[in-house]
């Protein structure tokens, strides 16, 4: 089997086995709501990284753009300034542009519109 093959194969079950927990999540929590439980707000977060992890599977996200997912794994929302700490030898401009583009793209919402505005995913 050739390497190309091999690496399909694999980009083939990871996407398989990501999309199999997120649905199995997604299942779990709307049958909890169905049977009246009340579903915490550390549910709902964990729903929304599930949406969000689905998507970023499916889309050719850069690696910076995984590193400003990945913070929100630590937080619920995140600065400019975060990411700079986070992800070094990065100009604030391409940092917008990573910023603007997962926005665009459905992954984050910008709360605020000066310096002290910020990250929540969506």
């Amino acid at each position: 089997m050739s390497a190309s093959k091999k690496a399909s194969n694999k980009a083939i079950k990871l996407l398989f086995y990501t999309t199999a927990v997120g649905v199995g999540t997604l299942l779990a929590v709307s049958a909890l709501k169905k049977k009246g439980y009340v579903v915490r707000k550390g549910t709902t977060k964990l729903v929304k990284k599930t949406k969000t992890v689905l998507k970023a599977t499916t889309d050719n996200l850069n690696k910076r753009q995984r590193q400003i997912l990945a913070l929100f794994d630590r937080e619920e929302q995140i600065t400019i300034d975060m990411i700079n700490g986070v992800i070094k030898k990065i100009t604030r401009r391409t940092l917008r542009r990573d910023l603007d583009y997962l926005e665009k793209r459905g992954y984050i919402k910008q709360v605020g519109k000066t310096k002290g505005s910020y990250y929540v995913l969506k």
